[in-house]
C-alpha cells in the first residue's frame, strides 16, 4: 500500500472521533493517528499517512491541529514529512522510547513504541510515613507503596516503586484499580498535573542486581520522580531502575530567545 489510505478512512469506526481527556486536542490525535495506522501496523515503513486534508476531515480539526499532532509524531521518531509528499512512516524503534517531558506512564511508553511490557513480581503494602526516608515528602499519615518489575518479552527490564500517600488514592483502593500503573490512576482521576525527574547513571548490585535477574554491574538508569497536582503537592514519589538498553528517553533543546 504505497499511497494514502483515504479510500476506507470511514471505516476507522465512530470511536476515533470522540475524543475525551483533559489533553490538547492535537496531543489526543496524535495518539489516535499512532494506534490506529502505525502500532496497528496498518501502515508499514514507507507507506504515506491520509494527507493533512483527510486527517482534518476524519477527526473534525483545523489543519493546524492536525499539522501540531504530525509534528509531534515526527519529533517522536514515528514519520518523517517531505514536502510535498506527505508524512511518511518511519520503522518501529526497537527500544521504548518517548520524550522524557511528557507525564505518561511506562506502560503508555511502551505501547506508543509497539512494545508489549508485562508486569510482575507485584507487591502491594502500607507503611507510615515516617517508616522511610522517601515518604518524607509527604505530610503524616500512611503511605500505599507498589513495588514490581516490567519485562519485555523474557527479559526483566526495569523495577518500578511508587510511594502513595492514602490522604490521595487507598491502598485498597490500587490494590483494585491496578493495572500496570500507578501514574495511569492518577491521570485518570485528574490528580497529576506535573513532575521533577532526575535521571542518574548507576550500576546494579546486591537486593537490585537479583531483582532485575541481571549481572553485577550491569548499567541502568534511575529515575527518581515527584509527581505534583495542580496546586504544587507531592501525590506520588516513583523510584524507577531501568534498562537503558530498552528505553530511550529524548528531550528537545531549544536556542535561547
Amino acid at each position: 500500500m504505497a499511497s494514502s489510505p483515504s479510500g476506507d478512512s470511514a471505516g476507522i469506526g465512530d470511536d476515533i472521533t470522540r475524543i475525551r481527556s483533559r489533553r490538547q486536542l492535537h496531543a489526543e490525535i496524535r495518539d489516535a493517528i499512532l494506534n490506529e495506522f502505525i502500532l496497528s501496523r496498518r501502515l508499514g515503513a514507507g507507506e504515506r499517512l491520509p494527507s493533512e486534508s483527510e486527517l482534518s476531515r476524519l477527526f473534525g480539526a483545523s489543519r493546524v491541529t492536525i499539522r501540531a499532532a504530525l509534528q509531534s509524531l515526527k519529533d517522536q521518531g514515528y514519520i518523517r514529512i517531505v514536502r510535498g509528499s506527505g508524512s511518511i512512516v518511519l520503522p518501529l524503534p526497537e527500544s521504548i522510547s518517548s520524550g522524557i517531558d511528557r507525564l505518561s506512564s511506562f506502560d503508555t511508553f511502551a505501547e506508543q513504541s509497539g512494545k508489549e511490557i508485562r508486569t510482575g513480581d507485584l507487591e502491594f503494602t502500607r507503611i507510615d510515613r515516617d517508616d522511610d526516608p522517601l515518604a518524607e515528602v509527604f505530610e503524616p499519615g500512611p503511605v500505599a507503596v507498589v513495588t514490581r518489575t516490567k519485562s519485555v518479552g523474557d527479559r526483566k527490564v526495569a523495577l518500578i516503586v511508587d510511594y502513595v500517600p492514602e490522604s490521595v488514592l487507598s491502598a485498597d483502593l490500587i490494590r483494585r484499580r491496578f493495572d500496570g500503573s500507578v501514574l495511569d490512576l492518577l491521570l485518570a482521576d485528574g490528580l497529576a498535573e506535573y513532575s521533577d525527574c532526575t535521571l542518574t547513571p548507576v550500576v546494579a548490585t546486591g537486593e537490585l542486581r537479583d531483582r532485575l535477574g541481571c549481572e553485577e554491574g550491569s548499567p541502568l538508569l534511575q529515575l527518581s520522580e515527584l509527581t505534583r497536582d495542580s496546586v504544587g503537592v507531592v501525590v506520588n514519589r516513583s523510584e524507577a531502575w531501568l534498562s537503558p538498553e530498552a528505553f530511550r528517553f529524548q528531550l528537545r533543546r531549544r536556542r535561547e530567545s
